[in-house]
């Protein structure tokens, strides 16, 4: 009986290491079959990139055979500019040590046509940590993806910065323009956060996040970085289900326009100053002294200010003017107009050429006994020039002066208000101007209106 029982579990033994060796050469077999027939493309790669491993779909997907491919690189199938284009990008991913997937590429077949490619694959380590190569798988999707490398290649190459950000802000995807911005290249980018690149770039797209979640349009803004100006617009990148999951950006450089705009800008400035200004003295015209005068007496009547207008008048201008000649004559007037515009120190005080050898100055917030006190400086300011003139009884160039005050408020028990207009103004400063003269000139003569 223990001979039998012995006989039995001998012949059981033998039986399982028997099927146990079958099942394991089986299952070897089956996982062979698996990774062979897979329409997947299997490889290894060392550090360096070459081939340690091929499965056999190699052969159908480029030509080659397994053995074709174990020692060799990728790059060595693949046309030259493919091979330096992948190459870069590859690095960039070896270098940081890190898995990648979706990475599509133009590889030559045996008979030389092209093939293009998915590949993705994670980092191998050994038991240091260090980089021992990758593992990864290579897909067939030549159907659409020449279509998709040359959208690629526009995205890539477009003029305009291009990207895509994650919810924490890193780069998911850049093109060379916004890669070039940060001197980087669009592989480095990848995974780099824009708010550590670009501070102000990193604050406005936590402000279109905020936005965007809460189902707001994002608005297009304008930026200047670095020298430069961006014209920036968003948009929000959602999932399936509608999470806000990134957005897509995009940066013009508008620059040159911001340029156009700023130099449009000063010459409409220079034009306006020019269509205010006197050309001959530099001063304001007559137009712009009725429009300043006009708004300085609504703000005087607003805030019941004093409100002063000084009219200076060159004397004896004309025997000046026929003696000395005209050229003489605009050298005098302007002479006088600096002399005017010195002794109106003010920074508020309009001096303005009111026509021929006449000049009119705004006093705003003013009053009589000041406005006296300026007349009478600028009188001295012109004879204090000593610009000879034998025509004149005073020997050199002096100047009469009509001041007129208006102190805005009711004159009147039935509360008519005070005559404080434009031509009110320039009318009283024009009879002060006349009494000053009639008063033997090179004098100051002044008249209030209540």
């Amino acid at each position: 009986m223990r001979a039998t029982h012995r006989f039995f579990r001998t012949a059981a033994m033998t039986f399982d290491a028997d099927t146990a060796s079958v099942f394991q050469e089986d299952s070897v077999a089956h996982l062979t079959a698996l990774i062979n027939d897979n329409s997947d493309w299997i490889w290894e790669v060392d550090a360096a990139g070459r081939y340690t491993y091929c499965s056999a779909r190699v052969t159908k997907l480029l030509g080659h055979t397994p053995d074709d491919m174990i020692g060799r690189t990728p790059f060595d199938f693949m046309p030259p500019a493919e091979a330096e284009r992948v190459a870069q990008v590859f690095g960039a991913i070896a270098g940081a040590a890190r898995p990648f997937a979706g990475l599509v590429n133009r590889n030559l077949h045996a008979d030389g046509h092209v093939v293009v490619l998915e590949t993705s694959g994670v980092p191998i380590f050994d038991a240091h940590g260090t980089l021992r190569g990758y593992r990864g798988i290579d897909r067939d999707i030549s159907a659409v993806g020449e279509r998709y490398l040359q959208l690629e290649s526009v995205y890539a190459t477009a003029p305009v910065a291009l990207g895509t950000v994650d919810r924490e802000g890193r780069f998911m995807l850049a093109n060379q323009a916004m890669a070039g911005l940060f001197g980087e290249d669009a592989a480095g980018l990848q995974g780099r956060a824009l708010a550590q690149l670009f501070t102000q770039g990193g604050q406005r797209m936590t402000q279109d996040f905020l936005l965007a979640e809460a189902g707001h349009p994002l608005p297009h803004h304008e930026f200047a970085w670095d020298g430069r100006w961006f014209f920036a617009e968003a948009r929000p990148l959602a999932d399936a289900v509608g999470r806000v999951i990134g957005l897509s950006v995009a940066w013009t450089d508008i620059t040159r326009r911001k340029h156009a705009e700023q130099q449009l800008t000063a010459a409409n400035q220079q034009l306006e100053r020019y269509a205010q200004q006197d050309y001959l003295t530099g001063l304001y015209n007559r137009r712009y002294l009725d429009d300043r005068l006009a708004r300085e007496i609504a703000r005087a009547l607003r805030n019941r200010q004093p409100l002063s207008l000084c009219m200076a008048d060159v004397d004896f201008f004309k025997p000046y003017n026929d003696t000395q000649g005209h050229i003489a004559g605009d050298e005098c007037l302007r002479a006088v107009a600096s002399a005017l515009a010195q002794g109106a120190v003010r920074p508020g005080d309009v001096v303005s050429r009111y026509g021929g050898e006449e000049f009119v100055v705004v006093l705003c917030g003013t009053d009589a006994e000041g406005a006296l006190v300026v007349a009478e400086r600028l009188r001295a300011a012109v004879a204090a020039l000593q610009l000879p003139h034998a025509g004149s009884p005073f020997s050199h160039v002096t100047a009469s002066v009509g001041v007129v005050t208006c102190q805005p408020g009711p004159r009147t028990a039935g509360g008519e208000a005070a005559p404080c207009t434009v031509p009110d103004l320039l009318r009283a400063a024009d009879q002060a101007l006349y009494a000053a003269k009639h008063q033997g000139r090179n004098r100051v003569a002044q008249q209030v209106l209540a």
